[in-house]
C-alpha cells in the first residue's frame, strides 16, 4: 500500500471513529480509534513501522504546539510549581522507584530494562488528557496541571528512557554523562524554543507591516511553526524538540497578543479552525496508529513459551497499578505539603485518585517504546524487548479503559468547559457582584430561536410569506431538536411534545384520507398513491421513534428515496408525469392537513396554559405545511429565484439582528453567563456569515 493509500485509510478511520462516537457518546473516541487501528492491522493486514523521530515531528509537535498556544499563560504562571514538580520530580521518582519495583516484580527484566520501562510510562500522554478532560468535569487547579504537565513531562521521560535504552545498549552506565546529557536537551530545547517562537513571529509581523501576507501566506505559517522548531531543535541543536515546541508556542503567543492588530479578524480566525481541523486529525490518527500497532507488539509475546500469556496480562496490571499508586501518593504528598503551607486546605485521598487516574498513556508511549533495537552493542538481542513492548501496550489501553470508567464515577459530573478551547473564546467569569445565571446555554438558544420566528412572522407580507414560511420553517426544527434535548423542564417541554405528537397524528389522518381521495377520484395514479402511502408509513413510523435514532431515521428515509426512484424508473409510466403527481399529491395533503388541524383549535375555546401551547404548535405545524405546499409548486424563474435571494438575505438579517438583542438582553438581566453569551453570539455570527456568503456576491 502507497503512502498516499495509507493516509486516506487512516483518515477514513478516523471519520468513521467520530461517527460512531456520535451513537455512543458515552465511551471516548479514543477508544474506538483504536479499536478501529486494531482491526485495521488485524483484517486489512496493515503495518505501519513507527519511527520514533518522524512520530513526535509529525504528530506530537504539533500537537503540543497547539496546546502550548492555547493554554491560560496566567495558570500556566500560578501553577508554575505543582506543573513542573510533576513533569520532572514525579517522572524521576516514577523512573527510579517504579523502575526497581518492576525489576523485582518481574526478573525477567534486568534493572536496565526496568528502568526503561518506568521511565517510558511515566509522563501522561497530552492527546489522551485531552480525550478525557473533554468528557469529565475536574477541579480547576487538576485541570491545568495535568494539561500543563503534559507539555513538559515528555522530555523528561524520554531522555529518562533514553539514557536507560543505550545503558542496556552499551552495556555501561554513566551517571554524569546523562546529567549532562539531560541538561543539554532541556535547557538548549528552552533557549531554543523562545528563540525561535519569537524569530518566526516577528517575521510574521515584518510581512503584515508591508501589507503582504494575507489569510493563507498567515494560515501557511502557523502551521508550519512546531515543525521547523522541531526540526532545528533536534536537527542542529541535537536538544528536546518537545520542549522547545513548547516554549516556543508559548512565546510566539505571549508576542502574537501583543501585537494582534496588524492581524486582520479572518486571518486569526482562519488560522484557528484550520488548526482544530489539523489537530483533530492528528489525534485521531495517534490513536489509529496505536491501534495498528498493537497486533504487532501483542503477537511476540503471546507465542512466548517461556511466559503464560496470562502471566504477561497480569504483569502490564500489576506495572499499570504501580505507576498509578505512584501518583496518587505523590499527589497527596502534595496536598499535605499545602496543608502545612495553607491550613485552609484540607488533604482528601479521593482528589488524589482522580490525579492518579488522570495520568493516562498513549500513544507516544508506544512510539518510543517501539524505537528499542533489537540487539545490544554486543549483537545479542535485546533481553526483555518483546515484553517490554507488551506491558507498555496493557498499560496504554488499560490506563485508557480505567480513565474513562472510573473518573465519571468519581467525579460524578460531566465536563462542559473545554480548556483546549482557545483564550479568545473562553470567557473569564465575573466572580463579583453576578449572581448565578440560570438559564442554559441550550434554553437560551432556545429563546433566541423563538425571538427569530417571531420576528419573521412580524415581518410576514403577502410578497414575502413563501420566503418567511420557509425561513420559520428551518427555525422550528431547530427548535425542535433544543426542546427535545431539554429534558429539565418537564412541565413545558414534555407537554409541548405530547401535543406535538397529538395534532401530528390528526394531520396524518386527515393526509390518508386526502390521499384516498385523490385515487379514488383518479386524479392521481396508483403507483403514486403507493409511493405516497408508504412515504406517509414512514413518517408515522418516526413519530414514535426514540429522538436518539435520529441518525437511523435518516438513512431509512434516504433508503426510500433510493427505493421509490428506483420504481419510478422501472414502471411503464412516464417519470414525469409520475413526480408531478407527486407534487400534486404532496400539495393536497398538506392542504388536508392545514384544514384538519385548524378545525380542530378552533374548537377549543379558552386561554389556560394549555390553549396557548396547542394554538402555537398548530401554528408551527401549519406554518411547516405551507412551507411544503410551496416548495412543491412550480420552479421559479432566474430572475425570480435572484430576487427571492435578496427578499431571503434581508430577512434572515433582520431576523438574526433580534437574536442578537436578545442575548445582549439576557446577558444584561444576568439571566446567562459571560461565556453562554460568547457562545451564542459566535453562533450567530457564523449564522450571518454562511447567509452572506450564500449570496455569491462579487
Amino acid at each position: 500500500m502507497t503512502l498516499i493509500e495509507l493516509m486516506v485509510v487512516l483518515v477514513t478511520g478516523v471519520a468513521l471513529s467520530s461517527i460512531i462516537s456520535h451513537f455512543v457518546p458515552a465511551i471516548p473516541i479514543s477508544l474506538f480509534q483504536i479499536a478501529i487501528g486494531f482491526i485495521l492491522a488485524w483484517g486489512g493486514h496493515i503495518f505501519v513501522e513507527v519511527d520514533s523521530h518522524w512520530f513526535m515531528m509529525m504528530f506530537v509537535a504539533p500537537i503540543l504546539f497547539n496546546d502550548s498556544w492555547r493554554f491560560p499563560k496566567r495558570e500556566l504562571w500560578e501553577l508554575r510549581a505543582p506543573i513542573l514538580l510533576n513533569a520532572i520530580l514525579l517522572v524521576l521518582v516514577t523512573t527510579i522507584v517504579g523502575g526497581f519495583g518492576i525489576h523485582w516484580l518481574i526478573p525477567q527484566l534486568s534493572l536496565p530494562v526496568s528502568l526503561a520501562l518506568a521511565a517510558v510510562l511515566s509522563p501522561t500522554d497530552p492527546v489522551a488528557v485531552q480525550a478525557i478532560a473533554k468528557r469529565v468535569k475536574l477541579p480547576e487547579n487538576l485541570l491545568h496541571v495535568v494539561a500543563g504537565e503534559s507539555l513538559v513531562n515528555d522530555a523528561t521521560g524520554l531522555v529518562s528512557f533514553n539514557t536507560a535504552v543505550k545503558a542496556t545498549v552499551a552495556g555501561t552506565f554513566v551517571l554524569g554523562d546523562a546529567l549532562l546529557n539531560f541538561a543539554w536537551m532541556t535547557v538548549v530545547g528552552i533557549i531554543a524554543g523562545i528563540v525561535l517562537g519569537a524569530a518566526m513571529i516577528g517575521i510574521r509581523n515584518w510581512v503584515s507591516q508591508f501589507g503582504l501576507a494575507d489569510v493563507v501566506f498567515y494560515t501557511i505559517f502557523t502551521l508550519l511553526m512546531p515543525f521547523i522548531i522541531f526540526w532545528v531543535a533536534e536537527g542542529p541543536l541535537k536538544a528536546s524538540g518537545l520542549i522547545a515546541v513548547v516554549t516556543g508556542g508559548i512565546t510566539a503567543k505571549i508576542i502574537s497578543d501583543n501585537r494582534s492588530n496588524l492581524l486582520s479578524a479572518e486571518a486569526t480566525i482562519v488560522s484557528v479552525h484550520s488548526w482544530e481541523v489539523v489537530v483533530y486529525v492528528l489525534n485521531g490518527l495517534i490513536f489509529v496508529l496505536l491501534g495498528i500497532t498493537l497486533p504487532n507488539a501483542l503477537n511476540n509475546i503471546l507465542k512466548d513459551t517461556a511466559i503464560a500469556n496470562w502471566q504477561a496480562f497480569l504483569y502490564g496490571a500489576a506495572v499499570w497499578f504501580i505507576v498509578f499508586a505512584l501518583r496518587v501518593l505523590w499527589a497527596y504528598a502534595i496536598q499535605l505539603g499545602q496543608h502545612v503551607h495553607h491550613r485552609f486546605t484540607v488533604p482528601t485521598f479521593r482528589s488524589a485518585i482522580v490525579s492518579g487516574l488522570t495520568g493516562v498513556r498513549g500513544a507516544v508511549t508506544m512510539a518510543a517504546v517501539l524505537t528499542i533495537p533489537t540487539v545490544t552493542a554486543a549483537g545479542k538481542p535485546f533481553a526483555g524487548r518483546d515484553l517490554v513492548v507488551f506491558i507498555a501496550a496493557v498499560v496504554v489501553v488499560l490506563s485508557l479503559v480505567l480513565a474513562s470508567i472510573m473518573l465519571p464515577l468519581v467525579t460524578k459530573e460531566a465536563s462542559t468547559h473545554d480548556f483546549t478551547q482557545p483564550e479568545s473564546a473562553v470567557a473569564i467569569e465575573d466572580k463579583v457582584e453576578r449572581p448565578q445565571a440560570d438559564i442554559s446555554e441550550k434554553r437560551a438558544r432556545l429563546w433566541i430561536t423563538r425571538v427569530g420566528i417571531q420576528q419573521l412572522r412580524d415581518l410576514q407580507r403577502e410578497e414575502n410569506r413563501r420566503i418567511i414560511h420557509e425561513l420559520i420553517s428551518r427555525r422550528q426544527k431547530t427548535a425542535r431538536v433544543l426542546r427535545h434535548a431539554l429534558h429539565d423542564d418537564l412541565d413545558q417541554s414534555d407537554f409541548a411534545a405530547e401535543k406535538e405528537l397529538e395534532l401530528q397524528e390528526i394531520a396524518l389522518k386527515a393526509q390518508r384520507s386526502a390521499l384516498q381521495k385523490l385515487l379514488v377520484d383518479e386524479e392521481i395514479a396508483p403507483l403514486t398513491y403507493s409511493l405516497q402511502a408508504k412515504r406517509l408509513d414512514q413518517f408515522e413510523a418516526d413519530l414514535g421513534s426514540d429522538r436518539d435514532l435520529a441518525g437511523l431515521n435518516h438513512l431509512r428515509w434516504t433508503w426510500r428515496r433510493i427505493r421509490a426512484n428506483y420504481r419510478i424508473w422501472l414502471s411503464d409510466q412516464d417519470s414525469d408525469k409520475v413526480y408531478e403527481e407527486a407534487d400534486f399529491a404532496h400539495i393536497e395533503m398538506a392542504k388536508a392537513a392545514i384544514k384538519a388541524l385548524s378545525d380542530f383549535v378552533s374548537g377549543q375555546v379558552g386561554d389556560t396554559v394549555t390553549h396557548r401551547v396547542l394554538r402555537q404548535t398548530a401554528y408551527n405545524l401549519i406554518v411547516v405545511y405551507r412551507y411544503e405546499i410551496e416548495k412543491h409548486k412550480h420552479v421559479a424563474s432566474f430572475d425570480q429565484q435572484e430576487k427571492d435571494d435578496k427578499i431571503r438575505l434581508e430577512l434572515e438579517l433582520k431576523a438574526l439582528s433580534a437574536e442578537r438583542d436578545m442575548v445582549q438582553q439576557l446577558y444584561d438581566q444576568k439571566r446567562i453567563t459571560r461565556q453562554t453569551s460568547i457562545n451564542l453570539r459566535q453562533y450567530i455570527n457564523y449564522a450571518e456569515t454562511r447567509a452572506l456568503v450564500g449570496r455569491n456576491e462579487e
